[in-house]
């Protein structure tokens, strides 16, 4: 039996578009825009379906998965840049993964009053993914749903993918990274005690740690926009349509800051760290909240220097660089 997580109620008529939407980019972007018009069509109401875990965490459960997006972070993206209130989460699991695309949507509709679908070109569901285009195209006219395939979002004749920009991110490609995705790299964590040597260095940083499926860019140093909440719930995506952090309830200001993420080579480090530290912020208590940062883009990527002093010259220009990043970002919106 498939399981779902969601607020929709059987007799509200929906239109629904389903996927992962890692990253909630440009091709995600478009898909849910069509799905909105369609919505309008049909006087209905626009919903995501989504997955909870990833489908590739069940499909292929000893694989080493990383996504760009938590449920949470998916769901808020959805609402910011899609314009899409509501969400029907299904409970990912290898009962489910079996279905075949006929029971698959048999057990959709026997939950909801589904009037239309939206997916992508190259969409397939169900068991041996048998539920492409055709099939849905055939379901739809059986059962009075009506079924809309939406054209691949490309860039440079390449097809905008969570696939490629993942592989950015890994890379600390940001900036191109962002320009897929149509929003910035998003990262929250709570701040927890580390060993104060930012402090030591006279850089206070304050170590959070994300989801562990999260996917981290690559190593290095990065300008970034951060805010602070006093709780989990309360570190929803925020963002007006230039990309910047805003809170609506004004619980949140936002700071420049710089990201360290790496193993401190200078310090022969063996585990890998996301530090945050707020530009020319002094005396601000961050243990327990949580952060929610923002990245803009890399200022250079890691490497070992030969002491402390050394380090801490280098922090002082890619603090002097992140500050010039982030007020010309700023500026220029």
């Amino acid at each position: 039996m498939t399981e779902f997580q969601t607020t929709i109620a059987k007799e509200t008529p929906i239109a629904l578009t389903i996927g992962n939407f890692d990253g909630i980019h440009l091709g995600h972007q478009r898909l849910l825009t069509a799905l909105r018009t369609m919505a309008q069509q049909l006087h209905c109401t626009p919903v995501m379906v989504t997955f909870q875990p990833h489908t590739m965490m069940v499909v292929r459960p000893n694989a080493d998965i990383h996504y760009l997006t938590t449920l949470e972070e998916k769901i808020a993206l959805t609402r910011a840049w899609g314009g899409i209130e509501d969400t029907i989460v299904i409970n990912f699991t290898p009962e489910v993964v079996a279905l075949s695309a006929q029971d698959f949507m048999d057990s959709m509709r026997e939950r909801f009053t589904i009037r239309g679908i939206v997916v992508g070109e190259d969409f397939s569901l169900g068991h041996n993914r048998m539920g492409d285009i055709t099939f849905l195209k055939e379901y739809g006219q059986q059962h009075g749903i009506q079924v809309e395939a939406v054209s691949l979002e490309t860039t440079n004749e390449q097809r905008i993918s969570s696939t490629r920009i993942r592989a950015l991110i890994k890379e600390g490609r940001i900036t191109e990274a962002n320009t897929l995705l149509g929003h910035p790299v998003l990262l929250e964590g709570r701040v927890e005690h580390g060993d104060k040597r930012g402090r030591l260095l006279g850089f206070p940083t304050a170590n959070i740690f994300p989801d562990a499926h999260k996917l981290l860019p690559a190593d290095g140093i990065y300008a970034v926009f951060a805010t602070v909440h006093n709780s989990e719930k309360d570190n929803s995506v925020h963002m007006t349509d230039n990309g910047q952090l805003s809170d609506p309830h004004d619980l949140s200001t936002v700071y420049n800051g710089v990201v360290y993420i790496g193993l401190r080579p200078t310090f022969n480090g063996t585990k890998r760290l996301v530090e945050v530290h707020l530009i020319d912020v002094i005396d601000i208590d961050l243990y327990d909240k949580y952060l929610h940062v923002i990245f803009i883009e890399q200022v250079r990527g890691d490497q070992k220097f030969l002491g402390v002093d050394a380090l801490k010259e280098q922090i002082a220009a890619d603090v002097r660089s992140a500050r010039q990043i982030l007020t010309s970002r700023r500026v220029s919106h």
